[in-house]
């Protein structure tokens, strides 16, 4: 049962933050993204191409209040 929830609110968060990210998309941001869940929490993970801290700091403005945790990286790093 709860995990067909926490999958149900994984595709929930990741929808949204699309959205959400949407304008930067148009600003030419290119990332990955999947969430990951447990029953007391989510985490939006990201890697991003060519990641620098403004746009570490947009993304994480754009996507904050949303109660996940996030794990936002270049994807050259990862």
């Amino acid at each position: 049962m709860y995990e067909k929830l926490i999958t149900l609110n994984n595709v929930l968060i990741q929808d949204t933050a699309e959205r959400h990210l949407a304008p930067l998309r148009g600003e030419g941001l290119q990332y990955r993204m999947w969430v990951t869940g447990t029953p007391r929490s989510s985490t939006v993970h990201m890697r991003v191409a060519d990641l620098t801290s403004e746009m570490k700091a947009r993304i994480a403005d754009v996507l904050s209040g949303r109660g996940v945790l996030f794990d936002i990286e270049d994807a050259q790093a990862a």
